[in-house]
């Protein structure tokens, strides 16, 4: 899901198109890594046709794996916030508003 939201994040920005744009997306998920290039789901899809959108949009769009919990501030950081998104989604389903 975190590379939905980046993908997203990264479609609202506009910069010249004339210009090179490289974006790269790094992941401590090898599987999904792995699954861009064989599988087919749900979220692997979102984020094919993510990708292909902003190619369109003249986005050159690299996938690269980072070990996880190696004192990587981005990764640590993207850790932290999708910890404490799924505990403010965990509270929101215990106490729906009536």
């Amino acid at each position: 899901m975190a590379i939905v939201k980046a993908l997203q994040a990264i479609e609202t920005i506009k910069i010249n198109t004339n210009i090179p744009r490289t974006v790269k997306i790094h992941t401590d998920s090898r599987i999904t890594l792995e699954s861009l290039k064989n599988m087919k789901n749900h979220l692997v899809d979102e984020i094919r046709k993510k990708t292909v959108a902003l190619e369109k949009e003249k986005w050159n769009t690299e996938y690269t794996w980072i070990k996880a919990h190696a004192g990587n501030y981005g990764n640590e950081l993207a850790d932290r916030l999708a910890k404490e998104a799924a505990r403010n989604s965990d509270m929101l389903q215990q106490n729906p508003k009536k």
